[in-house]
């Protein structure tokens, strides 16, 4: 690999990074336009890789990212508002910045689209213009799912006041309240206490440690036979050394469950836009520590059960209310060690599970003969929703009714 093409792998590992921190970002803005910390931390992720990509002869991500870094530019110094238009067109760009990235990983080059018509929304929000969309008097499912007021209009001032959104009532989806926020010059530097490493090198050094355990071993079984005391002493210190190494090189390992969380904000946020429902969304024990491995298995399980939750889980906001409950629906994912085991939970405060209708499905399936329905368990039944292709949805639609997640 020459010197350019690790320029590349960098940037792609950076940037990469940086998008699945913007996913959550906007939808925390979405609940608080106020957050300037976050209107700032988002700039710099979109500064940063345009002037990378620019260095490294990516036009087309160059000119996406240019005219969103000019739009977050406007909005981080109070010159216009953060609307639900807004929102939406940069996480469009963050999609399109996503591609483009995963162009340059297969190909080496940023794609052949030129993203004309997303650069025009950008530049036309950036100068204070409402999109067609917003005019149009009928359903519109992104401009009503978020509560944002109508943008005002922009006028010009010699020293413009910051100008933000009232905070709506949240729509869509909701994060639990941020954390109190640092000042930019007290915030720590990742980068000055982590370093990348190559997965490769982790499962070597893995397999380096059990080689060195089974070497430890065999000197101990020899010390015994030998007998010296002396000798006894060396190899107790070469045992104590060999089970840190082996615990630390396991450590490194291990990462939050967290890493494995950063997308779900912006998942949430979509599905329940896509079904016509609000949900909340708490995360908690995302700092609980899981092997490397089984986090990357667990993530696009986690993915089907979330969106599944929210389809399938919470009801309508119609429904909500005849049940006297909260037209915004809650999703909860825990995560927590007891036992020596990692525990993942997903909840929701729907109205549980329709078990005859399960049974009805399973059915109409032929899964099971209506005999066997009427006396199989609870236990029984719910194991049938991970069967291929089983699912109670009326209709197919985008988010499920093709049984396919809980597989």
């Amino acid at each position: 690999m020459d010197e350019n093409d690790e320029l590349v792998q960098d940037f792609l590992i950076e940037s990469l990074e940086g998008l699945d921190r913007l996913d959550q970002e906007f939808v925390e803005l979405e609940q608080d336009p106020a957050r300037r910390d976050l209107l700032a931390s988002v700039f710099r992720t979109i500064h940063t890789i345009k002037g990378t990509c620019g260095f490294l002869g990516f036009g087309r991500l160059e000119k996406v990212t240019h005219v969103g870094e000019n739009l977050l530019s406007r909005l981080r110094d109070g010159e216009i508002a953060l609307t639900a238009a807004r929102v939406d067109v940069l996480l469009q760009m963050v999609d399109a910045v996503r591609q483009m990235l995963a162009s340059i990983q297969r190909s080496g080059t940023d794609g052949t689209e030129d993203h004309a018509v997303l650069i025009t929304h950008l530049a036309a929000l950036t100068d204070g213009e409402a999109l067609e969309e917003e005019e149009d008097d009928g359903p519109e499912p992104v401009t009503q799912r978020v509560g944002f007021e109508p943008e005002p209009e922009h006028e010009p001032q010699a020293e413009p006041e910051p100008v933000w959104a009232p905070e709506p009532e949240p729509v869509g989806v909701a994060t639990q309240p941020p954390p109190p926020t640092r000042s930019a010059d007290k915030q720590p530097l990742a980068t000055d206490q982590t370093v990348r490493v190559d997965v490769r090198l982790l499962e070597r050094l893995m397999d380096l440690a059990g080689e060195l355990v089974l070497a430890r071993n065999q000197i101990q079984q020899y010390a015994v036979t030998v007998g010296e005391n002396g000798f006894s002493t060396v190899v107790q210190h070469l045992d104590l050394v060999t089970t840190e190494i082996q615990e630390g090189v396991m450590k490194t390992r291990m990462q939050p469950v967290g890493s494995a969380w950063t997308k779900l904000p912006r998942l949430v946020r979509d599905t329940a836009a896509l079904v016509g429902k609000r949900v909340r969304l708490e995360l908690d024990g995302a700092e609980t520590e899981v092997d490397r491995r089984l986090l990357e298995a667990i993530k696009d399980p986690l993915t089907h059960i979330v969106r599944n939750a929210i389809d399938h889980g919470i009801e309508s906001a119609e429904r909500r209310a005849e049940a006297r409950k909260p037209a915004e629906g809650l999703l909860r994912l825990r995560a927590w060690h007891e036992g020596g085991l990692v525990n993942i939970e997903v909840a929701d405060d729907g109205g549980g599970l329709n078990l005859d209708r399960v049974r009805s499905k399973a059915v109409e399936r032929g899964l099971i003969s209506p005999d066997a329905a009427s006396s199989l368990s609870e236990a029984a039944t719910i194991n049938l929703l991970f069967q291929p292709g089983f699912s109670t949805a009326e209709q197919v639609t985008n988010v499920s009714g093709r049984g396919v997640g809980m597989d």
